[in-house]
């Protein structure tokens, strides 16, 4: 399972309910310290290191890197650095299994590189035959769907005054706490539902 980081939601009363403010209603989180800047990626590092093991002892990777920049790519490996790169979107809304996928994807780009450099196509007969061996599918790019991501992305902001955080479905220039208080955000932190959590938890993305 790929561990994600999480936030409860928790009222003024500490109750976990919903918040009405100025005729509407809002979601109160108590941030403390249990946001983090992206999802860990602990699980990603072990998928690596048990198919490197196996299947290309010699080859040590960094860890992965998570990106938040990464929209439209899920995954990708930079050879000079010897280093995958992973959406930061995967983690946080991509189930198990297309995790697994994208990563076994750039693990199968690193072995390539590793054996025989430069020379082959980025998907040729080479890429394919490592994809065969280490259990992906060799495929010039990995099927994953995204058409609900959108819809399950929220933003959240703090509130100045009496420091809780609100979520919305869009950013916005203005909006008013429950405290009552009026915010001008300066900026907004994109997060989703956190797919293994309870329904009142979040992941940051």
């Amino acid at each position: 399972m790929i561990d994600r980081s999480r936030v409860t939601k928790v009222s003024d009363e500490q109750s976990g309910s919903w918040t009405r403010s100025g005729g509407s209603y809002q979601l109160v989180f108590d941030l403390g310290h249990q946001i983090k800047d992206k999802p860990p990626v602990i699980a990603v590092d072990e998928i690596v290191k048990i198919m490197l093991r196996s299947h290309e002892p010699g080859l040590t990777l960094p860890s992965v890197r998570v990106s938040g920049r990464m929209r439209r790519t899920l995954g990708s490996y930079t050879p000079t650095k010897k280093l995958i790169s992973i959406s930061s979107r995967l983690l946080a809304l991509g189930n198990d299994g297309d995790i697994r996928e994208v990563v076994l994807h750039e693990v199968a780009h690193a072995i390539v590189h590793s054996r025989w450099g430069e020379r082959p196509t980025a998907h040729g007969k080479e890429f394919r035959s490592v994809c065969q061996e280490i259990g992906a599918k060799p495929r010039r790019y990995v099927d994953v769907s995204t058409d609900d991501w959108d819809s399950r992305i929220r933003y959240l902001s703090k509130c100045e005054s009496c420091h809780v955080s609100i979520v919305r479905k869009r950013r916005m220039k203005s909006v008013r706490c429950a405290c009552g208080t009026k915010l001008y955000p300066e900026s907004w932190f994109t997060v989703a539902p956190d797919q293994e959590g309870a329904a009142d938890e979040w992941v940051r993305i």
